[in-house]
């Protein structure tokens, strides 16, 4: 929680394939102390897959029903909005299999004011991505491939043609997961990590303080 009586604006954060895990957690404890409440959905029911072949079935198990997903993420909204120290601007965010329900969400859930991708599953039609009514994040890496960075483009394109704003960026010489993973190889990942994370706070004032 933010310091001060507010009200704040708010933001969910999305874990990984893996799970709600602490990297997950800390970032949460850094947008608190942004000014944000900051809640960390988790979509497994307090489950943690410890392998590859774990979290690939918790991530098919929660595909399988993104109805719940969904509507698990829309209670999260009406929660934070019946806060007193909430404004009522809510944003989603998410990394990996998070990054692309964020996405999912922006598209398809209660209304709200941010989606911010760190990678994930995009989309590249512009008919659907017309159902977004705010600004997109993105943060990529030029050496993933989930998404490519072709995926990257062909969804800046789509943006493009559904008219929506959006804030993207490749970032070279980095791989998929690099931003919650800077301390695993910090020369490489440090500076690229940074400009990541200055662009999120200016993307989340703009949306998320200032009234549209």
């Amino acid at each position: 929680m933010p310091e001060g009586a507010g009200p704040f604006p708010a933001v969910i954060l999305i874990h990984e394939w893996n799970g709600l895990v602490d990297r997950v957690r800390r970032v949460a404890d850094d947008l608190a102390a942004e000014g944000y409440v900051a809640l960390a959905a988790d979509l497994y029911g307090g489950r943690v897959g410890t392998s590859p072949e774990e979290n690939m079935a918790l991530v098919r198990e929660a595909r399988e029903d993104m109805d719940r997903v969904v509507a698990n993420l829309d209670a999260a909204v009406e929660a934070l909005r019946s806060r007193p120290d909430v404004t009522g601007r809510v944003g989603a965010m998410g990394w990996c299999f998070g990054g692309g329900i964020a996405l999912s969400f922006g598209l398809d859930g209660v209304n709200h004011e941010a989606t911010a991708i760190f990678y994930g599953s995009l989309v590249d039609d512009p008919a659907v991505l017309e159902g977004m009514d705010h600004e997109v994040y993105g943060t990529f890496a030029q050496l993933d491939r989930g998404p490519a960075p072709e995926a990257v483009a062909d969804f800046e394109t789509a943006l493009d043609a559904a008219g929506i704003e959006h804030d993207l960026h490749i970032y070279d010489e980095v791989n998929h997961g690099f931003w919650l993973r800077v301390d695993e190889d910090p020369e490489t990942r440090a500076a690229p990590g940074l400009d990541a994370w200055t662009r999120l706070k200016a993307y989340l004032d703009r949306t998320l303080r200032t009234p549209s």
